[in-house]
């Protein structure tokens, strides 16, 4: 099955559903203002690529099981267009990749390159870290916060050299994950 027509606008809204929590065909199609057979199909072929998987629970109310659909992992389907390659591709995410792609997606592109530096030079650090965020109203230093219960991890600040020739701090603040505010992107 090619991917790309698992990725029609139903197909779609239904994924973005199920990225929140896992529910019933019956929950999606009101969600999602359709009929539980346009949805059921939707999901069988959401299935069969893998990209939901579903679980029988017990239904109380009934007495009869029904099943509950969720995402069924880390999934990116990639498609890239540069002046000498063209590919597309499904992949299955490394926590790495989820936090790159999570960069990538941040809404100040002028900052992507200087976070990933950032990222791979706390990569040795991060099982010592809950959470990442930044500091939205930063600019240069960035501000990068590492929710951790290590209270011994300090970072030295990192000088970043970008390609278009700018220079950007990143500044390291540890605080504990009970202080956290949302984060915008996770570990």
């Amino acid at each position: 099955m090619e991917q790309e027509t698992l990725f029609t606008a139903s197909k779609w809204v239904i994924l973005k559903l199920l990225s929140q929590r896992s529910l019933s065909p019956i929950e999606l199609a009101a969600a999602s203002n359709t009929s539980v057979a346009n949805v059921s199909q939707q999901l069988r072929l959401l299935e069969m690529a893998g990209l939901v998987k579903s679980e029988r629970v017990p239904n109380r109310d009934k007495g009869q099981p029904r099943i509950l659909y969720s995402l069924a992992g880390n999934n990116s389907f990639l498609i890239a267009t540069t002046d000498d390659f063209v590919q597309k591709k499904l992949f299955k995410l490394s926590a790495f990749n989820k936090i790159i792609l999570k960069i990538w997606f941040y809404d100040k592109p002028e900052l992507h390159y200087s976070l990933e530096k950032a990222f791979w030079h706390i990569e040795q650090h991060l099982d010592k870290i809950d959470a990442l965020a930044v500091d939205k109203s930063a600019g240069n230093p960035i501000n990068m916060i590492l929710f951790t219960r290590d209270e011994k991890l300090k970072l030295n600040p990192l000088a970043v050299s970008c390609p278009d020739g700018s220079k950007r701090q990143v500044a390291f603040i540890a605080t504990h994950p009970d202080k956290a505010e949302p984060a915008v992107f996770e570990t």
